[in-house]
């Protein structure tokens, strides 16, 4: 395996993670079946393999010698956080670092092919990859867009329909079965994340808490409430102000006192979903609704401007409000690592960056709405990669990428998820049995909000202005924007229904 150009490591980020998750009897991700082990993973080239005591059988693929051809994929790099690598030069012992490189020498050996990528800076990857479909250079075989930069390329003819790729099934285990609920339309599929890749992991939010602060503040036990369904919003609003503090005594709020919460405007987003009301909603393959209308909603936006707002406990850098001292992105994460910040609103990646703070640190899934709710809700960032095919692909080559696809995913859970879950997460540096319970729960719904991939109009950041200001103008806000984003909507539905 080749790399083209240099990327930036991931597994300072993995290894990291480990300090949120407990040892106990938690299981890999739940939307994506039971826990994976492999202790010793061979390609022993049976046709079938042990997840969590239940055979998985191997896909159906023919053995094909494909004559040591170059398979090249494009990868956005360049980014802030994630694990960007998807063909890793050589083992170093990190553990999922090493697990995709066996994953990959594994595919190149089966198919003889040569497995490479080329690093493309995320801010030009959806230009790139489009003059290049363009073009019909064929210069990328594969290639792995943000979710956000797929939904562009998908609705203007740039990607393949995955389902309609020979041996790719996206019901089988290895695919996550979130993406396909939340993103695939008019039954089309053009982008698919799963074991292939851990990015759409640790792009899920999730709440931290500082346990210092949670001690020292004598806060009731937080693992208890989600455990017995009682962690709502409206419990954490209280919790959260009990933290807020003007510790140097000038009078008002500012970067040097001490806060309920830090985070950035998607903390509105974030506990929308935890919320289960959302600004849009998927109602099937063919229909999208603008929800802005629906009265909880409006009484969600309520809870949360109370929250965000009132008494200002919450310390957002995306309000102007707000003076960091610094222009540096995450420099407002100090309040976290001081101990001057109760909770933080963040992905998993970004647990790298805490890994030498001194006080220990939980994780929790985002509140509910009230305890009548049934599940608790986690967003995952429209930020993350997933595997797409250019819709210029030669037809030719169609069983080829399908099949290799297909088998990288497949090999995915068997090397790169334990890895990752039950190596990385749950066995090195835990901390307690309880975040691991949390993680569980975090992991078996997590949504692809609408809000977050889509955007209809930009209405999510009309909703950020909005909170940021204290106001809840969601009527007038719906009324003045219904049929721009309604016809925004069916643009996008007419495309893929037109494919």
């Amino acid at each position: 395996m080749k790399k083209l150009s240099k990327v930036f490591l991931f597994f300072a980020s993995v290894l990291t993670m480990a300090v949120i998750i407990g040892c106990g009897d938690a299981k890999s991700p739940e939307n994506q079946s039971a826990a994976v082990t492999n202790d010793a993973a061979e390609d022993n080239g049976s046709n079938t393999e042990e997840d969590g005591g239940v055979s998985i059988k191997r896909p159906d693929i023919p053995a094909n010698d494909f004559g040591g051809r170059d398979i090249v994929m494009a990868v956005p790099v360049e980014t802030l956080w994630g694990y960007d690598t998807v063909c890793p030069e050589a083992e170093t012992g990190e553990p999922v670092y090493d697990a995709t490189y066996r994953r990959n020498k594994i595919i190149e050996d089966r198919y003889n092919v040569n497995l490479k990528q080329i690093d493309i800076g995320y801010l030009n990857f959806e230009k790139t990859v489009k003059n290049s479909i363009l073009a019909q250079d064929n210069m990328f075989d594969i290639i792995f867009p943000r979710i956000y930069q797929a939904i562009p390329l998908s609705s203007e003819g740039h990607l393949y329909d995955l389902n309609k790729m020979p041996y790719i099934d996206s019901s089988n285990i290895w695919w996550d079965s979130t993406i396909v609920r939340d993103c695939s339309l008019a039954g089309k599929m053009f982008s698919l994340a799963g074991d292939i890749h851990m990015y759409a992991y640790d792009g899920t939010f999730v709440l931290y808490f500082n346990k210092l602060m949670h001690q020292n503040y004598g806060i009731e036990n937080l693992y208890q409430l989600v455990a017995d369904g009682k962690w709502t919003i409206d419990k954490f609003d209280e919790i959260m102000r009990m933290a807020a503090a003007d510790l140097d005594g000038d009078g008002k709020m500012t970067f040097d006192d001490q806060f309920g919460i830090f985070s950035y405007d998607f903390l509105t987003v974030a506990l929308l979903t935890g919320c289960n009301s959302n600004i849009f909603e998927k109602i099937s393959e063919t229909e999208i609704v603008f929800n802005m209308n629906d009265q909880k909603f409006s009484d969600v936006i309520d809870k949360i401007n109370r929250l965000m707002n009132d008494g200002e406990a919450v310390f957002n850098p995306s309000n102007s409000k707000w003076k960091v001292p610094s222009g540096e992105w995450g420099y407002a994460g100090k309040l976290f690592t001081e101990d001057r910040a109760l909770f933080m609103c963040e992905v998993l990646d970004v647990t790298r960056r805490y890994r030498y703070m001194e006080s220990d640190f939980g994780v929790l899934p985002f509140p509910k709405y009230d305890e009548s709710q049934s599940e608790y809700y986690s967003l995952v960032v429209a930020d993350v990669i997933a595997v797409s095919v250019p819709s210029s692909m030669p037809d030719e080559n169609a069983e080829m990428i399908g099949s290799l696809i297909e088998d990288m995913a497949f090999e995915g859970r068997n090397y790169i998820l334990p890895a990752y879950y039950d190596i990385t997460l749950l066995r090195k540096n835990t901390r307690d049995a309880e975040s691991a319970a949390m993680l569980d729960i975090i992991f078996r719904q997590r949504k692809y909000a609408v809000d977050m991939t889509y955007n209809f109009g930009g209405m999510r950041e009309r909703i950020y202005t909005m909170v940021n200001k204290n106001q809840n103008n969601v009527v007038s806000l719906y009324e003045q924007n219904q049929d721009k984003v309604q016809a925004a909507i069916d643009k996008l539905l007419d495309a893929y229904a037109g494919m």
